[in-house]
């Protein structure tokens, strides 16, 4: 049975338009990716539902950046996906692709505490991330 909608969307020849979530853990991290890759102003009604990834695309790359950067991701996380418990969160510039990984370390809560991860990569500005001479700010 189907708890949610998989995202990213894809389609499915197993009924039904779209892949499902069939477990509480794909859900979770169906749901962490969503956060994780929404722009301010994309849900309506909803204006503080957003990743705060997208402000920081064009700033000076920086070990202050990274912690700030991480502080309100894991405030966001906690405000709209409350059943996870962040380990950490990693950031990885991918130098000549001017690509940023985010790595989402947590704990499912109530699910025996599974310890996963996801991970998306988001376009960066060229300038901004590869002045600040380390690849990996956690």
């Amino acid at each position: 049975m189907a708890i949610s909608i998989r995202f990213p969307f894809k389609e499915t020849t197993e009924g039904g338009v779209f892949m499902s979530n069939v477990t509480s853990l794909q859900a979770i991290q169906t749901n962490l990716i969503s956060l994780l890759t929404t722009k301010r102003k994309n849900r309506v009604m909803r204006s503080q539902l957003y990743s705060p990834l997208w402000d920081y695309i064009f700033e000076l790359w920086d070990d202050i950046s990274a912690s700030k950067l991480k502080s309100e991701l894991i405030d966001k996380i906690n405000i709209f996906i409350p059943e996870v418990e962040i380990s950490d969160i990693r950031f990885t510039f991918i130098e000549g692709e001017n690509l940023l990984e985010v790595k989402v370390i947590y704990k499912a809560l109530g699910l025996g505490e599974v310890t996963d991860e996801v991970s998306v990569v988001i376009p960066v500005d060229a300038g901004s991330a590869g002045s600040a001479g380390a690849d990996e700010h956690a």
